[in-house]
């Protein structure tokens, strides 16, 4: 049996078939198989090289200037009384755009104001209170009535000075009471005078009453004048000391006067004073609610066609002004937890604006210039964009910029070439492996 199987095995391996096989050369895919097997394995190493794959953090964007346009929005539940200007007008800083309808006449209101940013604390006398009283100023009647009340006090007690008189009669007191002192201050000297007569007259007699040249009734009756004399001396020094205490009582009255005087005109000016700072605080509140005024030089920009007489909501963004200086472009983020601390400043952002089809128009390139260190009570973080091309496209264009602009954006993270981020996978599956 063995012999046998070996003879076939010979007779097989020498038929025409297997030895036509034999002699032919292989084939080139045979020869070259492992070659080109390699050839695109090396090609596709070098592409995986070639080619990024970086990592993205989309978000929403908003691209406006560092000088962002300014809002305007209703304060108040009312309707428009008046619309000064036209949609896309040039205004400046400080006008007023729109009047919303309140119980006052708004031309009056901005009268008293003109009237009230006139006039400084220190020249508060000068208001035109005649004029003023002619206006019609709705709530803020209460608080110029108040004012007009203390103005007019103070005036009346300026003009009347109810003190002047007491004032007068003190001092006229005080001459009567001076030369009623000098007067007896002259009585006071002649009796000192006589005083000193009798006194020596009282004792001369005496001497000679001793040596009996005259008699007793003579010498009592020169002690009689001398009590009189001394007697007259302390009553003009006791009218003296009235005098003066009286004078003193006229001082303390003449100083108390004077301070009431003052007291009341400080009163009289602090309560006017006061009541025309509370004037121009209800006014400048007033305005707030009723009046739309620009705060920056730009373009108005209505958010939809509106008319007089139309109501308009508490909150509701009327109209917007465009800054004439735009200065430089940003951008701004919100960008979700996930991810986030991966962000850090000068990474790129590829911007795709909803007004320009990046398809047709291209990509605006940013870098990121800061990024919030908490964030916000939905967990997202505000994200700083700096433009510092502008808005100059990935095809060359710069696109226009009139107001604000929405869009997607996509923060660059990770700038991964292909290789690098097979390897990175790979890395990241042994790091849980171990």
């Amino acid at each position: 049996m063995e012999e046998r199987k070996n003879i076939l095995d010979h007779i097989e391996l020498r038929s025409e078939s297997v030895q036509d096989i034999l002699t032919r050369p292989p084939h080139w895919m045979i020869r070259w198989g492992n070659s080109i097997v390699f050839a695109i394995l090396l090609m596709i190493l070098l592409m995986s090289w070639f080619i990024k794959y970086p990592e993205f953090i989309p978000a929403p964007i908003i691209v406006t200037s560092q000088n962002p346009p300014e809002k305007l929005e209703a304060r108040t539940n009312s309707k428009i009384e008046k619309i000064l200007i036209k949609d896309h007008q040039e205004v400046k800083k400080d006008d007023i755009l729109m009047v919303l309808q309140s119980t006052a006449n708004f031309k009056d209101v901005l009268k008293l104001k003109k009237i009230i940013d006139s006039i400084s604390p220190k020249m508060i006398f000068t208001f035109p209170l005649n004029e003023a009283s002619k206006f019609k100023l709705g709530e803020l009647q209460g608080d110029y009535n108040n004012f007009a009340k203390a103005f007019q006090d103070e005036k009346l007690f300026t003009r009347l000075q109810p003190y002047a008189p007491e004032n007068l009669a003190t001092s006229q007191s005080l001459t009567e009471y001076n030369s009623r002192i000098a007067t007896l201050k002259q009585q006071l000297h002649l009796e000192n005078a006589k005083y000193d007569l009798s006194k020596k007259n009282f004792q001369r007699s005496q001497t000679l009453f001793e040596q009996g040249v005259i008699s007793k009734m003579e010498v009592e009756n020169e002690k009689i004048k001398f009590l009189q004399a001394e007697q007259n001396l302390k009553n003009i020094n006791i009218s003296l000391s009235q005098l003066q205490e009286g004078i003193s009582n006229l001082r303390k009255t003449k100083s108390g006067v004077a301070i009431n005087t003052e007291k009341d005109k400080i009163s009289y000016s602090s309560q006017t004073l006061q009541l025309f700072e509370q004037l121009r605080k209800s006014l400048k509140q007033w305005e707030q609610n009723y009046l739309l005024t620009s705060s920056t030089n730009g373009t108005v920009s209505f958010t939809q066609f509106w008319g007089e007489n139309q109501f308009v909501k508490s909150g509701e963004i009327i109209l917007s002004v465009l800054p004439q200086n735009k200065e430089a472009i940003v951008g701004r983020m919100l960008v979700p937890a996930t991810n986030s601390g991966k962000i850090v400043t000068g990474q790129k952002v590829l911007i795709k604006l909803d007004n320009y089809r990046y398809q047709e128009y291209g990509i605006v390139q940013g870098k990121v210039q800061n990024i919030s260190l908490t964030p916000d009570e939905k967990g997202n973080y505000y994200v700083d964009i700096i433009l510092s091309n502008g808005l100059k496209t990935s095809y060359n264009k710069t696109l226009p910029f009139d107001k604000e602009l929405k869009g997607n954006a996509e923060i660059v993270t990770q700038d991964l070439r292909l290789i690098e981020r097979f390897f990175y996978q790979t890395r990241k599956l042994l790091g849980y492996q171990t």
